[in-house]
Order: structure tokens, then C-alpha cells, then sequence
């Protein structure tokens, strides 16, 4: 398939995935809650009009006013909380993508050569333990023992290197196994191949092997692996930003549902901020995707 091809049929499956969500988010769900003696009673009455109305109500705050409508906090509207919260999010997600990338496949070519020694238990075997753990269980054990035995760092500061250093960390954890054992895998699958055997019968050190010619050829699929690991980013970093209280975007998209167990959604509930934020990752993620679909067509052609 063309590149050309490719990058917009990803364009087309993200705008199509965008607009489910937004349908979704703008569907009617106020409820009516009324006593009838010691009892609670609840009416939802959804309507197609009032449906459509919210459909038009958003299209004119944002073409017209210029808006995304209100946010729950006074004196702040609903774009510049997506602004906000996108803005410490994404230096997060930057810097666990590059953490994610570079050590894993450093912590891939550790495994690599480990296997060769009596010492695998300290590559593959550490590799297929974190991986075969839930990732939440994961982050969830190294967030308490931080709080527990390491008091010297500053676990819920709201602001500072320490909580943009401590996110990105946390949330990077999983990428690196994941690069790590698709590293270790790509360099053992070519081991006896003829350029290979070319480039040690010319006498290249076993290092210049790796990194000038195996880890080369290894880069075209660790780089369309980069959705992958944004995926990984994404779903992992709601976690983080909760636990750790960080004024994210996961943490503001799970504000501004609002939902409680009484009444679903309650009056707090900020669609303007969800679509906003939700614009703002469907962006993220297709630009990654082009990106893979570059490096893709450089390293692989065909």
C-alpha cells in the first residue's frame, strides 16, 4: 500500500473514531431526581431533539463564540483547561515515548547478549516477569513502594522536575520491557545470516556488528511499534496522574465525566473538555502513526 494511501486511511479512521465520541459525549444524559417518600426516583428522558440540540449548541459555541463551553473551576473556560492539561500531559507522554524507546532497546541488546551466558535469568527471565505481570499491578507495587520506603522523594508534588521526571518514569516502565523483548527478538532472528558472516570474515569487532548492522536492520520494526507503545503510554498514564493527584489531561478527562455511583453523570460533567481533550490525543496518536508509517517505507520499501 502507497504511504500516501496509508496516512489517510489512518486520517480517515481517527476523524471517524472522533466524531463516535463526540456523538457520544454530546448524547443527552441529565436525570430528573425526585422523592416519592423515603424513596429516590430517577427519570431519564432522552429525546432526539434535545440530541440535536446539543449537536448544534456545540458547533456554535466553537465556530461562533469561539468556544469549548465552560469548565467546573471559576475564572478558567473549557479550552484553556484542555490547553493546560495537554501541555503537562504531553511532556509526560514525550518523555516516556523516548525513555520507552532508548532503554528498551538498550535493556533488549543486555538480554541479547545475556543469552549467551549463564546469566539469562538477568535478561529474558526479568523481561518475561514484568510482562507477565498486569501492567496497573505493576505501577501500583513500585507507586506504594515509593510512598513506603523512599520518603526522600517527592511522590505527590503537584509541580517541579520531580513530578514531570517521577510520571514520565512510571509511565514508561512498560514500553521499555515491551521494546526490550522485540529488541532482544529481532537480533536473535538474524544471527547466521550471510551479510553476518560477511562482516566478521571482513574482521568488524562483534560491537560494530551489532550496532552498525544488526540493530540497523532491527530499527524498522521497532519503529512502527511506535502506536504501541503510545498505547501503553495512554492507558498507564490515567493511572499515574489519579494516584499521584498530576493536573493531567487523564486526570481532567476523569474529572470532567464526573460520575458518581447515584446518578451517573453528574452536574459537573464538561463536554466541552472531554472533546477538546479527546481532539487533542486523536492528534497525538495520528501523528505517531504517520511516523511509523514513514519509518516504515525508509527501512522497508517494498
Amino acid at each position: 500500500m502507497r504511504l500516501k494511501t496509508q496516512m489517510l486511511r489512518t486520517l480517515g479512521i481517527s476523524l471517524l473514531a472522533f466524531v463516535v465520541i463526540m456523538l457520544i459525549v454530546l448524547f443527552p444524559r441529565k436525570i430528573d431526581l425526585t422523592l416519592d417518600g423515603n424513596l429516590i426516583v430517577a427519570t431519564y428522558d432522552a429525546s432526539m431533539e434535545q440530541f440535536v440540540a446539543n449537536i448544534k449548541q456545540f458547533f456554535v459555541d466553537v465556530f461562533q463564540n469561539q468556544s469549548l463551553g465552560y469548565s467546573r473551576f471559576s475564572g478558567e473556560t473549557a479550552g484553556e483547561a484542555v490547553i493546560r492539561a495537554m501541555g503537562k500531559s504531553l511532556a509526560v507522554i514525550g518523555a516516556a515515548l523516548v525513555l520507552g524507546f532508548i532503554f528498551g532497546i538498550l535493556k533488549g541488546i543486555a538480554d541479547y547478549k545475556l543469552s549467551k551466558t549463564r546469566f539469562n535469568i538477568l535478561g529474558h527471565w526479568t523481561t518475561w516477569i514484568f510482562q507477565s505481570m498486569p501492567d496497573f499491578f505493576v505501577l501500583l507495587i513500585i507507586q506504594w513502594f515509593i510512598i513506603d520506603h523512599l520518603p526522600f522523594i517527592r511522590f505527590f508534588a503537584p509541580d517541579g522536575w520531580q513530578s514531570f521526571a517521577l510520571s514520565s518514569v512510571l509511565v514508561s516502565l512498560y514500553p521499555i520491557v515491551y521494546i526490550a523483548s522485540l529488541t532482544s527478538a529481532s537480533l536473535a532472528a538474524q544471527e547466521g545470516k550471510l551479510y553476518l558472516l560477511f562482516a566478521k570474515a571482513k574482521g568488524l569487532s562483534n560491537r560494530i556488528i551489532l550496532f552498525k548492522h544488526m540493530l540497523r536492520n532491527s530499527m524498522g520494526t521497532l519503529l512502527t511499534q511506535l502506536p504501541t507503545l503510545l498505547v501503553y503510554i495512554l492507558s498507564n498514564l490515567l493511572m499515574v496522574e489519579i494516584f499521584r493527584n498530576y493536573p493531567g489531561a487523564a486526570w481532567r478527562l476523569y474529572t470532567a465525566i464526573d460520575y458518581n455511583t447515584y446518578e451517573g453523570t453528574g452536574q459537573d460533567f464538561e463536554a466541552g473538555i472531554i472533546i477538546g481533550i479527546t481532539f487533542c490525543i486523536m492528534l497525538l496518536i495520528l501523528l505517531v502513526q504517520w511516523i511509523s508509517h514513514v519509518a516504515k517505507k525508509y527501512y522497508d520499501p517494498i
